[in-house]
């Protein structure tokens, strides 16, 4: 084996055990056997790839957020389809619009599942799209942190004029990200007249995925509009209710 390979996959492990509690650095090398500088060194370049996390200087370390994207797998999708599935097809009949359950990868908005409606008028959701076009996708990254923020920035670049009108930005785009964060709700209606409603699912305190509903403005009265956004409302919450009870 490759000796710092083996160590530095140790050191995550350990981490790993606890990934709510921070871990020291002498813990860590204790633990380990490992010469404390070697340990800090092997720390330091898995923080600067952000697979660990140190909050201050001296402060212990956790889990960064690339260790939890590589749990990002088909497993993962597949449970997340089975607690959505009831609550997903409850909603979908109650209002009878298009009822979709959506993730970000490799930085963009994915459908992982989608129930139409059976309107003869109907929105069809693309199985891939730019995350800042997508409510669904907005939603998600609303809950990025600041260093996930500005790591797909520098990646994807800010949004176009098409994909989302109001950000011209980068303040633009934090402060519109800020609100849907706040509200946890996010509406939105494009120039094709196509509503878009999207909530968070949440694994423990991160969101993993979101829950939408897209239907043409004509059938998004004011009572229509009441209706569609409890029942949205109730499902995302038996979902993660769910997640919680799951541990996914």
């Amino acid at each position: 084996m490759i000796q710092v390979v083996n160590r530095a996959l140790n050191i995550l492990e350990i981490i790993a055990k606890n990934p709510e509690k921070e871990v020291g650095l002498s813990e860590i090398a204790d633990s380990l056997g490992l010469n404390h500088g070697t340990c800090a060194n092997i720390l330091k370049t898995l923080v600067n790839r952000d697979y660990v996390e140190q909050t201050a200087a001296k402060k212990g370390y956790k889990l960064g957020y690339m260790a939890y994207r590589l749990t990002n797998a088909n497993y993962y999708n597949v449970e997340l389809l089975n607690v959505s599935k009831a609550s997903m097809e409850d909603l979908a009949n109650e209002i009878n619009e298009t009822v979709i359950l959506s993730a970000i990868k490799n930085d963009k908005r994915i459908l992982l599942k989608e129930i139409p409606c059976n309107h003869e008028v109907q929105v069809k959701t693309a199985q891939e799209s730019s995350v800042y076009r997508a409510t669904t996708g907005r939603m998600i990254l609303a809950f990025y942190s600041p260093k996930e923020l500005d790591d797909f920035v520098q990646r994807i670049g800010l949004p176009s004029e098409e994909d989302w009108p109001e950000v011209k930005t980068k303040t633009d785009l934090i402060h519109l990200l800020d609100e849907i964060r706040t509200k946890k709700f996010e509406i939105t209606c494009n120039k094709n007249h196509v509503i878009g409603l999207a909530t968070p699912l949440f694994k423990k305190d991160t969101v993993i995925a979101s829950l939408g509903i897209y239907l043409p403005d004509l059938r998004f009265g004011k009572t229509e509009k009441s209706k569609i956004v409890k029942a949205l409302q109730t499902a995302t919450d038996l979902i993660n209710k769910e997640l919680t009870r799951l541990h996914i």
